[in-house]
């Protein structure tokens, strides 16, 4: 079985669709992107207990002063009028302002530590995290590969591994092209060998997966 947005590198085969758009497991996979609710945050857990909880002792105390009222004879109206008061000005009506303001300057001492956050929220969430795992390519480092030890003779190996490389050095000095290559000549450079002076190719076999090598052929000076 060959899924939605595969890619086929060689070979020949016939197939026959058997399901097409959101029906593929790709489709399956956007689908659940699209519709799927983010989870709760623990900051947004812990406020909806605590606007559990204080809705309930509200509940609890509004009925007990409203039990009291009735036993010393005060009218059903007014003992109801006053419970509704007591539970809405119970209600913490700067909660969600507080949380705000914390969670502002959570987000200012992170940017401080160049942090930073889109959402409010991600603040505590990161703040609550004890570990952090993240790819280590191009974002967390500067994508730069360095030769760090030749073998045999070192110059020689560093010409020949200069003039098999697609990477170019432009009047400034500064190397282009792929970050593998760019190595290799950046070395060569260290040793005083400039690829501007190398040998000019004439003939290339490119690099494939089967050969695990690439090919170049030089003009040699006379």
């Amino acid at each position: 079985m060959a899924f939605a947005t595969t890619m086929i590198t060689n070979g020949h085969a016939k197939a026959i669709v058997t399901k097409v758009g959101m029906e593929t497991k790709v489709g399956a996979i956007a689908k659940a992107i699209t519709e799927d609710e983010a989870p709760q945050t623990p900051i947004q857990r812990k406020l909806e207990e605590v606007g559990k909880s204080l809705g309930t002792v509200c509940l609890f105390i509004c009925a007990f002063i409203f039990l009291i009222g009735i036993i010393k004879h005060i009218s059903v109206r007014e003992m109801f009028m006053t419970s509704i008061g007591l539970a809405v000005a119970a209600i913490p009506e700067g909660l969600p302002a507080i949380v705000t303001i914390m969670l502002s300057i959570g987000v200012t001492k992170m940017a401080k530590k160049n942090a930073i956050i889109r959402k409010l929220a991600a603040v505590e969430t990161l703040g609550s995290s004890s570990i952090i795992c993240s790819d280590k390519t191009g974002t967390l480092t500067q994508n730069k590969m360095q030769v760090v030890e030749t073998f045999g003779n070192s110059e020689f190996v560093l010409e020949l591994g200069t003039m098999c490389t697609d990477s170019v050095i432009s009047n400034t000095g500064e190397i282009s092209g792929d970050p593998t290559e760019n190595a290799i000549v950046s070395r060569a450079l260290s040793v005083g060998i400039n690829k501007n002076d190398l040998p000019n190719r004439v003939s290339e076999i490119p690099f494939d997966s089967e050969r695990k090598l690439m090919t170049t052929v030089h003009k040699i000076r006379k």
